[in-house]
């Protein structure tokens, strides 16, 4: 799924499912914010990631939370990461399924890629997904009653 039919389809639940987006979303980052955050974190962000946060903000998304780059957030993606570095290896912490499971982007060369990879607690270990990238994820996991 690419950002226009994510937006599309996000729009189409709004309308069927208002109350799934009730809770205010944090407020999209400032470019300031966004290379502030990638330089601490020493990494670049798949676009996807991008496209979304500067869209909808992050924080509570429907049945999710996306980290976000709002400073103040519970959700900032930043203060996340540095929480939980020890699980974070090469890996940037982007959701989690509050039973302290985590979902993240394997970075490669200081690059995020934009696929899913999910952090299993009781296995200690990163796992490879079958999801391609953040709108597939939320599609799946956030926006499927």
């Amino acid at each position: 799924m690419n950002f226009m039919e994510f937006i599309i389809f996000v729009e189409n639940l709004k309308q069927q499912h208002p109350i799934w987006f009730g809770l205010d979303s944090d407020k999209p980052p400032s470019i300031d914010d966004i290379q502030a955050t990638e330089e601490k974190l020493g990494i670049k962000f798949p676009n996807d990631y991008l496209d979304f946060v500067n869209e909808f903000g992050g924080g509570y998304f429907a049945f999710s939370n996306i980290y976000s780059l709002e400073k103040e957030s519970d959700w900032n993606i930043l203060d996340r990461n540095l929480k939980y570095a020890n699980i974070r290896k090469n890996y940037i912490l982007v959701s989690e399924n509050g039973a302290g499971d985590f979902y993240g982007f394997k970075a490669e060369n200081g690059v995020c890629k934009p696929q899913i990879h999910f952090y299993d607690h009781d296995e200690g270990s990163w796992q490879e997904t079958e999801i391609s990238n953040i709108f597939e994820y939320l599609k799946e996991l956030a926006l499927s009653n």
